[in-house]
């Protein structure tokens, strides 16, 4: 399938991830404003039967794309995978880093207390602090949260819903980051 484009509005605000081939549309149907990036890619598509030549099309990893709009969420939907990526697989309660196997999804106020399952009252816990918490408030069991949760901006749901970010789209898409993002320490996996 290949590395996955950065899809920003004409004006520069990303919008989404568009495939190779979404991109190859919008270039045939001359929607593509402007393009930047370190990566490029060419696609070749048949032979021309009067001329003989093979057509193509040329585009970069981050592309703004005109007229084309796609809804795009205020708040990131609140699943583990981006739960754990939001905190950076660290625990909120004894700040072990772990793989997804060894992490659970932890309400503060517990669901069964009345808790809420949001941004606000989720964070990432290994399998050991939120069995020793269980169903209690943290002042019942003697734990403290050793980071804050927050609710992760449009940027940065993008990066966790891509695995395989080039370099060059971590780049823009950490520029514009809120200061308090914990994605600004990330480790850039791929690229």
């Amino acid at each position: 399938m290949g590395p996955l484009v950065l899809q920003l509005n004409e004006h520069g605000v990303p919008q989404q991830w568009a495939t190779w081939q979404d991109v190859v549309c919008y270039k045939a149907k001359d929607l593509v404003v402007w393009e930047m990036g370190n990566h490029d890619w060419t696609k070749y598509g048949g032979q021309n039967r009067m001329t003989g030549e093979t057509s193509s099309i040329s585009f970069s990893s981050i592309v703004a794309v005109r007229g084309v709009h796609t809804p795009i969420r205020k708040t990131p939907t609140l699943t583990n995978q981006n739960l754990f990526g939001r905190d950076l697989h660290i625990c909120a309660y004894c700040g072990g880093e772990f793989g997804d196997s060894q992490l659970t999804n932890d309400h503060i106020v517990p669901r069964s207390r009345g808790g809420e399952h949001s941004w606000m009252n989720c964070v990432t816990a290994c399998k050991r602090c939120n069995n020793h918490k269980d169903d209690s408030l943290l002042s019942e069991c003697n734990l403290e949260l050793l980071y804050v949760p927050y609710v992760p901006s449009r940027e940065e749901a993008l990066i966790l819903r891509n695995r395989s970010i080039l370099a060059d789209q971590m780049d823009f898409l950490r520029g514009m980051l809120p200061k308090h993002s914990r994605l600004h320490n990330m480790r850039l996996l791929h690229g």
